[in-house]
């Protein structure tokens, strides 16, 4: 039947990962494919999931949305069953539409590696794309707020605010049981200046610093899309389980 791919956005938009959750997902039994959501008229073939992690998705808004028939192919394909992971950036663009005030006093820095490919990203952990995001996108030049469309999966839209929205290590439990059992967490980190309309409330998230809790993330048996960057090793069940809700849908495609 040949491996399981998931395709893994990995572009000038889309470039925060942990290197080790690429390790852990190629445990899980995952052939991984890059795909361009910016650059790909379609995700790639012959794939079983999508991946679509953090980065700088409001710098490249206008083209994101202009890339209409990857949209259609995703939103088709999350619609047809087809599991999905999407974290910070990447739930931004599953949602109705970007909403950018200003985007060229954001906090980017530097930091490149090469696009398309994983490799030991910087202080953080992360992998991120060849490009400076300082030099190459699409900028607003004032505080007129422009609205692009995004994959329309959640109805809902966002939009930068004044400071940090979230900021910190934070442990997420899964209240609906369709990933993890609900009395075992998996850890990440939120950092993000944008804020949805609609961030879901199928978690728990426990801020580590303060034991603070709130409640985020849309999770059905299919998806999972929300704010926090997840640490996979911190908890292996979350990339073994994807990889089942993968093969099933594999089985039925």
């Amino acid at each position: 039947m040949g491996s399981l791919r998931l395709a893994i956005a990995c572009d000038e938009a889309f470039c925060f990962y942990y290197q080790e959750n690429i390790r852990e997902l190629e445990r899980a039994g995952f052939e991984v494919v890059c795909f361009s959501p910016l650059s790909d008229k379609e995700l790639p073939v012959d794939i079983s999931g999508i991946y679509i992690g953090g980065g700088y998705p409001e710098l490249h808004a206008k083209k994101l949305a202009e890339n209409k028939s990857m949209l259609v192919d995703i939103k088709r394909k999350v619609g047809f069953g087809m599991p999905i992971i999407t974290e910070c950036g990447g739930f931004m663009y599953l949602m109705n539409s970007v909403d950018i005030k200003s985007v060229h006093d954001s906090f980017h820095n530097n930091e490149t590696v090469n696009s398309g490919a994983f490799s030991q990203g910087g202080a953080d952990g992360y992998v991120v794309s060849q490009h400076s995001p300082e030099t190459d996108s699409p900028v607003v030049e004032d505080a007129i707020k422009t609205k692009y469309e995004m994959c329309s999966i959640f109805q809902t839209e966002c939009e930068k605010k004044d400071r940090l929205v979230r900021f910190g290590y934070v442990e997420v439990f899964d209240k609906t049981g369709l990933w993890l059992d609900p009395a075992m967490g998996i850890k990440g980190h939120e950092f993000h200046y944008y804020e949805a309309g609609d961030n879901g409330d199928s978690a728990n998230i426990v801020k580590a610093s303060t034991g603070d809790t709130y409640k985020g993330i849309h999770i059905t048996d299919t998806i999972w899309a929300g704010w926090p960057h997840l640490y996979f090793r911190s908890n292996t069940e979350f990339a073994r389980v994807f990889a089942v809700k993968c093969e099933r849908y594999r089985g039925i495609a």
